[in-house]
């Protein structure tokens, strides 16, 4: 093929590329699509069906019960009692058999109270209780802190899929058009075949991509839909604006964020909690050393019935008070307070390596966010100049300086941009629902902030 072949071949070709790449760049910046369900929507159906969350409600009742549980061994302890039967005297006869005589019915109904005087056991119980109820509450509300992590990274998940899927298709539309162009020019005999090979080539690589895409949009739907028990076809599309300043205000810096950590965060507070029931159990093992005193009262109604006599009935009632003094159980009382010592020292770690590890994710988050808007901006100057550079590229193929390979890379270097640019804006919004939820600051206005941001 001439040089003025070639450069005929480049021109004629460059027209046509020309309008199919500038209508994939003027259809970029904006995707149709038919509203799918929110990130709002994702929560309100997965906080009344997330299997998680369910199991944490029926584990706060329960939990709710231990002060009621604890406090009833304070009170008085009644029981009645009863018993109902018949008896007598078997006397052996000299042949090695037997008779009964004196054969009598014999009732009886004891009515007893008690109420603990001084029981260290008891009273331990009773706060061991309260420990327990408050430790409930806390779980609770580490659970639907949570829940609000749990439902953004199952909505982004299918957002980061759904993304590449729209983004390939448009490719796919670049590149077809480039395959077709090629094909007409080659057939015509003012192309190469290296230019269709190579369009080709491309093309199948996208298809590729675009299958995987598919496949982890399936599998992050059925993530997201297990979550809310609801069928999730598609969500709302993700727009690549951003604001123009960071969700994260100056005044709002990492001592602040620690700082609402220390008093707010359910994580740790659920840990400290941890750490009362641990003292609480000490000090009911502890009680194992200690004597027991109580008011005890009684009162019992006899009747014994006997053969031809009057049926006699007898009451009586007891009142005093009852001490025990432990002195020996086989060392079993040591035991269990070493035990119990024990578990509280590991509940006492297990908070300050919560205290750590909150601070570090404290720290990850914000600067999650801090940094991913700055990189989000960047990355929008990424798109902003990589687009820059594809018209560039076009205008090179038209005046024969640039090949068709030199577009495909282009474009592709334009589509990598833009998917860099939604991926790190969905990873900052992901750090800005983390920090919210580490410190124990989420709540609906903040998801639908983040809705607002998507």
């Amino acid at each position: 093929m001439s040089v003025i072949a070639r450069r005929f071949y480049r021109a004629s070709s460059a027209r046509f590329l020309w309008g199919v790449c500038t209508g994939w760049v003027a259809l970029s910046p904006v995707w149709a699509a038919d509203p799918g369900l929110s990130l709002i929507a994702a929560f309100d159906a997965s906080r009344l069906n997330d299997p998680t969350i369910q199991s944490a409600g029926h584990a706060y009742d329960a939990s709710q019960h231990e002060e009621a549980i604890g406090r009833g061994g304070l009170y008085p302890q009644v029981s009645l009692s009863s018993r109902y039967g018949y008896g007598g005297r078997t006397d052996g006869g000299t042949d090695s058999s037997y008779v009964n005589s004196n054969d009598y019915q014999s009732n009886n109904v004891t009515l007893a109270a008690q109420q603990p005087l001084y029981d260290k056991g008891r009273w331990a119980a009773y706060q061991e209780g309260k420990a327990r109820g408050q430790l409930g509450v806390q779980q609770f509300d580490v659970a639907g802190q949570s829940l609000y992590d749990r439902v953004a990274k199952a909505y982004f998940e299918v957002a980061r899929a759904e993304n590449e899927i729209k983004l390939i298709t448009q490719q796919k539309a670049a590149i077809s058009g480039l395959v077709t162009q090629s094909k007409k020019l080659y057939e015509s005999g003012q192309g190469a075949i290296t230019d269709i090979d190579e369009a080709q080539a491309r093309f199948d690589l996208v298809q590729a991509q675009e299958a995987e895409a598919r496949a982890r949009r399936v599998a992050a739907l059925r993530a997201l839909a297990g979550r809310t028990r609801v069928a999730v076809d598609d969500i709302q599309p993700m727009g690549e604006t951003l604001a123009a300043q960071s969700p994260l205000p100056p005044e709002r810096d990492l001592p602040f964020w620690t700082a609402i950590a220390r008093d707010a965060s359910p994580e740790l507070a659920a840990r400290l909690a941890a750490v009362k029931v641990a003292e609480a159990q000490v000090d009911s093992q502890r009680a194992g050393h200690y004597p027991t005193l109580s008011l005890t009262t009684q009162m019992t109604r006899r009747e014994t019935r006997q053969y031809q006599e009057l049926d006699p009935r007898q009451d009586s009632y007891y009142v005093g008070v009852q001490l025990d003094i432990p002195l020996y159980r086989g060392g079993a009382v040591r035991a269990s307070v070493e035990k119990a010592r024990a578990q509280l020292a590991g509940a006492q770690s297990d908070y300050d390596v919560q205290r750590q590890q909150l601070s570090e994710d404290i720290e990850t988050d914000y600067l999650g966010v801090v940094a991913g808007f700055t990189k989000s901006k960047a990355m929008q100057r990424a798109v902003e100049s990589n687009q820059r550079a594809l018209t560039s590229t076009e205008k090179g193929f038209q005046g024969g300086v640039r090949s068709t390979v030199d577009i495909l890379d282009a474009q592709q270097r334009v589509f990598q941009a833009r998917r860099d640019l939604l991926n790190t804006k969905l990873d900052m919004l992901q750090s800005y629902v983390s920090l919210h939820t580490h410190t124990g600051q989420m709540n609906r206005a903040v998801l639908e902030q983040v809705q607002s941001l998507f």
